[in-house]
């Protein structure tokens, strides 16, 4: 679909302003160890809301309401779109939800703990600039 992202990603944040991410397995070829955000690769056809959705489900269990598109990151690879959960909804509580593929986790994580910096390195800038403002990045 043209004017569509390759990647979507969805920044999730409980009601205790947690971080919701996905530890990925040390085999993993992207980022491996680290911590992302939830998400991944658009299929044919699919719009960059539909992709989210379907990966939130396969990945989490977890049905997000309405999405809010906040930032754009430009890769090699293709455009990710990053989205958050519309104003007033919050992302899976602690123990509500876990990781349906195998090696993966789910891990909350306070915004200045240390553990954000194992946050992977396409997603720590996209926390870096969101936090300066910035709605977009490029990476090489």
């Amino acid at each position: 679909m043209p004017n569509e992202p390759r990647y979507c990603c969805a920044i999730l944040i409980d009601s205790r302003g947690r971080y919701v991410f996905e530890r990925r397995p040390r085999d993993e070829a992207d980022a491996p160890g680290m911590l992302t955000c939830f998400g991944g690769g658009r299929e044919d056809r699919e719009n960059a809301e539909s992709c989210l959705r379907r990966e939130l489900k396969e990945e989490l269990g977890f049905e997000a309401s309405e999405l809010e598109r906040v930032f754009t990151l430009r890769t090699p690879r293709g455009e990710a779109w990053f989205y958050r959960i519309a104003q007033g909804a919050t992302g899976p509580e602690e123990g509500t939800v876990r990781a349906l593929e195998a090696g993966f986790e789910v891990v909350w994580v306070e915004s200045g703990s240390e553990l954000m910096k194992e946050v992977g390195a396409w997603h720590r800038v996209v926390f870096d600039a969101l936090a300066r403002g910035e709605r977009e990045a490029r990476v090489d």
